[in-house]
């Protein structure tokens, strides 16, 4: 269980939520939707995930990185198609302390092994990239892809779901010393 806060103008209220582990475990950190009241800023960002080879993730690789964490799908075309600008932005900050942390949510390991090899036979994996493979899904209801903005102390400034927003650049840039 984990404590979700939402702030409306003046008045700052507590909502209680009964999550699941995976809940829990992908978004703290990230922002709860209070109907009618836009997002609330929650603690730091976790995810339970694992590279290629087996090994498993640790959140703390990217302390004191800004990271834009992409969960993504190989069936989910927007999600393929946003792929490359990712990889084109990770290039241009390759000298600052940039982390680019993509999630797959492929149902089976597989599907996401297939595409990470044919990847891997036209791109090199660049410094910063981080492809790892989350247990489990997304909530229901979160719209894929989703794309976090994270500080380089770990907390989630902002988050978008569906096509890769523009404001994500800026504020990577925004951070970035």
């Amino acid at each position: 269980m984990i404590q979700m806060t939402a702030f409306h103008s003046s008045n700052v209220f507590r909502t209680w939520l009964v999550v699941s582990g995976l809940w829990a475990g992908l978004l703290t950190g990230a922002f709860a939707q209070a109907p009618g009241r836009g997002l609330a800023p929650r603690d730091a960002f976790a995810v339970t995930a694992s590279y290629a080879n087996g090994q498993r993730f640790s959140n703390r690789t990217t302390e004191g990185t800004v990271t834009v964490a992409f969960f993504w799908n190989s069936n989910c075309a927007v999600c393929r198609d946003s792929l490359p600008e990712l990889r084109a932005n990770l290039a241009g900050w390759k000298t600052k302390p940039f982390s680019l942390l993509l999630v797959n949510l492929d149902r089976k390991a597989d599907d996401w092994l297939a595409y990470e090899k044919l990847v891997g036979q036209t791109q090199m994996n660049a410094k910063g990239l981080l492809s790892v493979r989350m247990e489990g899904e997304l909530p229901t209801g979160v719209r894929q892809p989703l794309t976090l903005l994270i500080d380089a102390k770990g907390k989630v400034l902002k988050r978008y779901e569906g096509r890769l927003a523009p404001e994500v650049w800026d504020g990577v840039a925004d951070l970035l010393p």
